[in-house]
């Protein structure tokens, strides 16, 4: 497989269309705990997360990507970019507040589990992630895991998982299910964001088997049979345009 067409313009176009109101909604939901000043998106595609981030308040904003995002949009943001080989970490991320990496792990090698979590808990004490759950379907998933499998290795770096999201979120057409079922904030033990969320009752995860729990979005388009990614998208448009048409009308 070529992956320089795997992840082209289509492929980001189509994916920025639920980043775009996903992260307006969970970053600002997350930025009423925690206020990041630097935010790195590891696998940061067109900058959505980014975006959102900067609009909450963050100034210092880093996108990492593969050699198939040139970065040149990215960086007419004003954010910085570094190409990096996302299966291959071999050189430390710069330190940041909050790193983010969304439905990005799926995408690589099985064998970069280990060093792709730790590489983003040596980046922050607090990492906003997601990765696409075991059958779930898409471009080039080559790694699909259920979440406790990350659960249960970012425990071993020592962080938590936070459930920040799922009840807030879980009924939320505007999101993506794939966001509502898989997105969790792990913050490293006895940090200061660690005790700030503790402070906040925050509720933490303590049997990862939790993490497991299957939107009924997936579940639905399952009982359909070999539907994909694409499928994915395309049933959450009717509610995306709803959405944009809300904050259209909210910004006017």
């Amino acid at each position: 497989m070529n992956i320089d067409n795997t992840y082209n313009d289509d492929f980001y176009t189509t994916l920025n269309k639920s980043s775009e109101v996903a992260s307006k909604i969970y970053i600002d939901h997350l930025y009423q705990y925690l206020k990041p000043e630097s935010v790195v998106d590891v696998g940061c595609g067109y900058a959505a997360w980014l975006k959102a981030c900067k609009q909450c308040g963050s100034s210092k904003l880093t996108g990492i990507d593969g050699a198939w995002n040139n970065g040149d949009y990215v960086q007419s943001l004003g954010f910085d970019f570094i190409s990096m080989n996302l299966d291959l970490i071999n050189e430390p991320i710069p330190r940041h507040d909050l790193a983010i990496s969304l439905e990005v792990a799926e995408h690589l090698k099985p064998s970069s589990s280990n060093n792709f979590v730790k590489s983003l808990t040596d980046t922050s004490n607090v990492v906003l992630f997601s990765a696409a759950f075991t059958n779930q379907g898409g471009t080039n998933h080559i790694n699909e895991r259920n979440p406790s499998f990350w659960g249960n290795m970012f425990n071993e770096f020592d962080y938590v998982a936070f459930d920040l999201f799922r009840e807030n979120f879980w009924g939320d057409d505007r999101v993506g299910f794939w966001y509502r079922q898989n997105c969790f904030l792990y913050c490293k033990r006895n940090s200061n964001e660690y005790q700030t969320l503790i402070d906040n009752n925050v509720r933490i995860i303590n049997n990862l088997d939790f993490l497991d729990c299957v939107h009924p979005d997936l579940y639905m388009t399952k009982c359909g049979e070999g539907i994909g990614f694409a499928a994915h998208a395309s049933g959450i448009l009717p509610s995306l345009f709803k959405a944009v048409k809300r904050i259209m009308a909210k910004n006017r």
